[in-house]
């Protein structure tokens, strides 16, 4: 009898603490991040990115103006920053790039 007495008073103990459903809630704001991060991931198309049996490059522009090409091939991947110098020397012509008006650059092969 003394034990159900004590099990109902921690029942009602538990019942009145509103500090016990934080874990609860902070369990629940781990699952949301989470999901949250998978979205955005799905939404920006980067799922192929994080395949290991793709190879992808990509070129990006910071703040500063320098342009970074970043490459993949396997499980390698490379970083090279894009200068202003001019280089010269013999070859063939493979195409056309045309920057527009938002700094988008397109490439249309010959």
């Amino acid at each position: 009898m003394r034990q159900r007495r004590r099990r109902r008073f921690m029942d009602a103990a538990a019942e009145d603490d509103p500090l016990s459903l934080v874990a609860n809630l902070f369990d629940l704001s781990i699952v949301l991040a989470i999901a949250f991060l998978l979205t955005a991931l799905g939404a920006l198309s980067m799922g192929n990115m994080m395949r290991s049996s793709d190879d992808w490059v990509l070129m990006r522009r910071s703040d500063s103006g320098q342009t970074e090409v970043l490459s993949r091939q396997g499980r390698t991947i490379r970083v090279q920053q894009l200068s202003a110098r001019e280089a010269g020397g013999q070859g063939m012509r493979l195409g056309v790039a045309y920057e527009l008006e938002n700094g988008e650059v397109i490439y249309v092969p010959d």
